[in-house]
């Protein structure tokens, strides 16, 4: 089911209050029939948030893309590297990252949390207006998908990280406060044992509360962002 009415703000001119938001999201989970708890908080005001500049983003896009790509082509490892390094990028590789990069065989794990990460890449490529529309976390994003939003294989990516430009801040805040009562509807049931409601997918909410906390800067760097319910 697409979202994107409900991100989409029909009068970006009127500030919605947290309190505000708040309401607004408990209406459309109860009309999906998502269950939600009264008292869990508000995110933060909008007059008071803090949004990632859009180079940044796109710059964190392509790195976890990249990283993707590695996982699964691990001899094309030090082609990556050099380009990153060569676009000034490896520096803004995070230090758990640059491990990942450069450490001579992925475990199981890693590599499957690293795939995971497509989920946070397409959050990241909607707030810069490269992604038009959200769904529920229900569906894998396919990588072909994500890899149709970037420029080619270590092609200079000037072009792609100036271009992109940052949705406005009511959108995103919309999409945070969403995504943190999808998050906690999940966790919920993971807890309890219960089938997950309307089919969510508690890695995909996951993935998509980690990559909106960092663009709101609920941590300054990438490896120390937390997604509490």
């Amino acid at each position: 089911m697409r979202i994107f009415n409900f991100l989409k703000n029909n009068n970006p001119q009127r500030l919605k209050t947290a309190e505000q938001r708040k309401i607004e999201t408990e209406k459309l989970l109860k009309s999906l029939n998502i269950p939600f708890i009264n008292h869990l908080p508000q995110i933060e005001e909008e007059n008071e948030a803090k949004i990632r500049k859009p180079q940044e983003i796109a710059e964190r896009a392509l790195i976890l893309t990249y990283l993707s790509y590695i996982s699964e082509v691990p001899e094309e490892k030090e082609n990556v590297i050099d380009f990153l390094k060569s676009h000034t990028l490896w520096d803004k590789v995070s230090p758990d990252e640059k491990q990942l990069f450069q450490k001579e065989k992925l475990t199981n794990q890693e590599m499957i949390n690293i795939s995971w990460r497509s989920e946070a890449i397409w959050i990241l490529l909607w707030t810069i207006n490269k992604v038009e529309r959200i769904e529920l976390p229900i569906e894998q994003v396919e990588i072909e998908e994500i890899i149709s939003k970037l420029p080619d294989f270590l092609e200079d990516p000037k072009e792609f990280i100036d271009s992109s430009i940052i949705r406005p801040t009511s959108e995103i805040l919309d999409f945070s406060d969403l995504t943190y009562r999808l998050h906690w509807a999940t966790r919920n049931s993971d807890l309890d044992g219960k089938e997950m409601p309307t089919n969510l997918n508690s890695s995909i909410a996951f993935e998509r509360h980690y990559a909106i906390n960092w663009i709101t800067f609920y941590a300054d760097e990438w490896d120390e962002i937390t997604t509490d319910t």
